[in-house]
């Protein structure tokens, strides 16, 4: 996994392993991580409104905060079918021209993984104690910067993260957007 400080890795597996385990309570679990460069407000918004809930996870390149990539970590809800939540996923990647993105779905004590990079996927099943250290080298590992050899996998903080609308005005003002942006994206699944 290139040179990658052995606590820091630590800290990172925990991380992906509590987003793992955390949703575990039903027996199929899908979930995506992709990077978000540009338009994260928008995405949220539309996660959001499509009640996707997800995490937002920094890749940050040893002590530099300023060179961090920001990651949403979206799980599928327990009442949508795997096919609309992997049509939606794909379309809103598509929409945005997110390029790179993981596929996570767990079945029973087997994970499986699909990484998507550029027009191009590959596919892997690992069993769920070996799914973390399989994201860190696989996945998390195509972002991490050449000239920095370490880096660090953390919740996203306030400078980085979107942030949940405080008021009525601006939940209302994300839904009205969101309305929108799930028309324009074309999503199956109405809000």
């Amino acid at each position: 996994m290139g040179i990658h400080q052995s606590e820091t890795l630590v800290q990172d597996l925990a991380l992906i392993n509590q987003l793992i385990l955390d949703d575990r309570s039903n027996e199929n679990v899908g979930m995506y991580v992709f990077p978000v460069l540009t338009f994260k407000a928008e995405i949220s918004t539309v996660l959001f409104g499509l009640k996707y809930a997800f995490e937002q996870l920094s890749l940050q390149h040893g002590n530099v905060a300023e060179k961090e990539q920001l990651f949403f970590w979206v799980k599928q809800p327990k009442d949508c079918e795997n096919s609309v939540f992997n049509r939606n996923i794909l379309k809103i990647c598509r929409h945005f021209q997110i390029t790179s993105k993981c596929a996570v779905n767990i079945q029973d004590t087997d994970v499986k993984i699909k990484v998507y990079v550029n027009e191009t996927s590959s596919k892997s099943t690992v069993k769920v104690k070996e799914a973390a250290e399989w994201l860190m080298s696989s996945f998390f590992e195509k972002f991490k910067n050449k000239s920095l050899e370490t880096f660090v996998l953390i919740h996203a903080n306030e400078s980085s993260a979107v942030a949940e609308p405080q008021t009525n005005m601006g939940r209302m003002a994300r839904k009205l957007k969101a309305d929108q942006l799930v028309q324009q994206i074309d999503l199956t699944k109405t809000i």
